[in-house]
């Protein structure tokens, strides 16, 4: 199922039931309640993974650079935060990585 948003008819599509060999790799990291969910689109890989505290997303593009509105389109329709929620960094490889400041987060 591809999410719709503003961004024309640019979408990514959620592949995650076909990408098991990620799923296996990115949930041995995580703590147990995460939800690790993959998009696509083109040559664009989305990895994202929420739990009761933690929402992160990593992009990475196999070729070129990763625009601007693929960044706003994460931002607005995976991690579902405003823009000045969230923290990006990148760790000197071609991945950006985003995620909710931890303050938007409730705590049990």
């Amino acid at each position: 199922m591809a999410i719709k948003s503003k961004f024309f008819d640019r979408t990514f599509r959620n592949t995650t039931k076909e990408r098991e060999d990620i799923i296996k790799i990115v949930s041995r990291g995580e703590t147990e309640g995460t939800v690790v969910t993959i998009y696509e689109r083109k040559n664009t890989l989305v990895i994202h993974s929420k739990s009761d505290s933690v929402n992160h997303a990593s992009i990475s593009k196999a070729k070129g650079h990763i625009k601007e509105w693929e960044i706003d389109y994460i931002i607005d329709n995976i991690i579902k935060e405003d823009k000045e929620n969230v923290v990006m960094y990148s760790k000197g490889t071609k991945v950006i990585h985003i995620r909710a400041k931890e303050e938007n987060f409730v705590f049990f």
